[in-house]
């Protein structure tokens, strides 16, 4: 293997990161079902601690606040969504059920609890940083699925006098909504909510 080769390959982790990375990854995990259980407003930092088996000390170490927390959360779940429009960008797939995985991908952890999905809520409202930080984070996926989008108009799938950005928003917008009130009444599981979305949602933007 040649030198610029060996450059690119990842150095493992030593026992110090490797114990960082796992009690990051611990606590985030315990703030998150806390979240899902109590609410954003409901959970103190004490909490979140003790859920983790840590010191109040030790959570200053790996986060600033509870804010800090959701946006470690946010940055983890865009990589997840980042990975699936990559791995999909040339996939023949129907589009209903290829949205369908889309939506479920970008809701994997809302499915938990309406509790969390109003924590997010309630935090994105209430603090104009993270508002503007989650805002910049999510342009990049934007961007993936406005390719992706381009695709299908191209091959003639999708109507093409909307751009693809104008349909990614609209995608958006109803996928957020969807979020928000099944959260308010969650009479139906989440996954059952976003299939009706979907086929409505794919159903305007197909061709006739």
């Amino acid at each position: 293997m040649l030198k610029k080769d060996l450059a690119k390959v990842p150095r493992p982790l030593g026992r110090r990161e490797r114990r960082s990375s796992e009690t990051r990854e611990k606590i985030l995990r315990a703030a998150i079902n806390l979240f899902a259980k109590r609410g954003f407003n409901g959970t103190t930092i004490e909490a979140i601690a003790e859920s983790a088996d840590i010191g109040k000390g030790t959570f200053f170490n790996y986060f600033e606040n509870k804010e800090s927390i959701l946006l470690e959360y946010q940055k983890m779940r865009m990589s997840k969504v980042g990975a699936f429009l990559k791995e999909s960008i040339n996939s023949d797939e129907p589009l209903i059920p290829h949205i369908y995985k889309l939506a479920l991908t970008m809701t994997t952890e809302y499915q938990k609890s309406p509790a969390l999905v109003q924590s997010l809520i309630i935090a994105l409202f209430s603090n104009d940083t993270i508002r503007a930080r989650l805002s910049k984070g999510q342009i990049r996926g934007i961007e993936m699925l406005a390719e992706i989008i381009k695709k299908r108009q191209r091959s003639g799938e999708i109507r093409s006098d909307l751009s693809a950005k104008e349909i990614v928003y609209s995608f958006q917008r109803v996928l957020h909504g969807t979020i928000a009130l099944w959260s308010l009444a969650p009479e139906r599981t989440l996954n059952e909510e976003l299939r009706d979305t979907v086929k409505i949602f794919v159903k305007g933007i197909q061709t006739e």
